[in-house]
């Protein structure tokens, strides 16, 4: 697969996040119940989260992390922000920084950063219009406790479902590589 200057260049953003310490860890779902905050990130797997669209990083140096579901390459891929505002809107936001899944990564620094690029098909039904796309699906972060953190494009289509599907405008989140690939959200 080759990658264009366009890849690269957003490999490179990526890789600027080495070296930061995160300090939170904060989830941003739509608001289903306004009138009733409730969390649906969690999931039947523990440590697998299902995020609606937005994993915010604080880190000590007040930098603010965003990954995130975009379109820059493909409809559904991985998108990374740094120390800029949202796109998204009429959300809540949950601080996950004590949950089982985080915990561990609070207070270490991000050592490396993988991108896993998939390329994708499609095929215009009425023109015929055939085209290819190569996105980022997802991203390995590595910490100095050795440790990491797979965030994924996908996410389960209904309650229940033994594993992920691309596609989707979806987080998946686990520091578990055997469930992470278990699940489909890596291979």
């Amino acid at each position: 697969m080759t990658l264009t200057p366009s890849h690269i260049e957003f490999e490179n953003f990526c890789n600027q996040l080495i070296g930061f310490t995160i300090t939170k860890v904060e989830y941003s779902e739509i608001d289903y119940e306004p009138t009733r905050a409730i969390p649906y990130y969690p999931t039947q797997f523990q440590n697998l989260h299902s995020v609606d669209f937005s994993i915010f990083l604080h880190t000590d140096k007040n930098n603010l992390i965003e990954i995130y579901w975009d379109g820059q390459f493909f409809e559904y891929g991985i998108g990374v922000k740094l120390d800029e505002k949202s796109d998204f809107s009429g959300f809540i936001t949950w601080d996950v920084s004590e949950s089982e899944l985080w915990k561990k990564f609070i207070g270490t620094t991000i050592t490396d950063i993988k991108i896993s690029w998939v390329r994708v098909n499609s095929n215009e039904q009425k023109s015929g219009k055939k085209e290819s796309f190569i996105y980022p699906q997802d991203i390995s972060l590595m910490f100095t406790n050795h440790k990491k953190v797979f965030i994924s494009a996908a996410g389960f289509l209904e309650e229940g479902d033994s594993e992920v599907y691309g596609m989707l405008d979806n987080l998946s989140v686990t520091d578990n590589e055997y469930l992470a690939r278990q699940v489909k959200m890596i291979t």
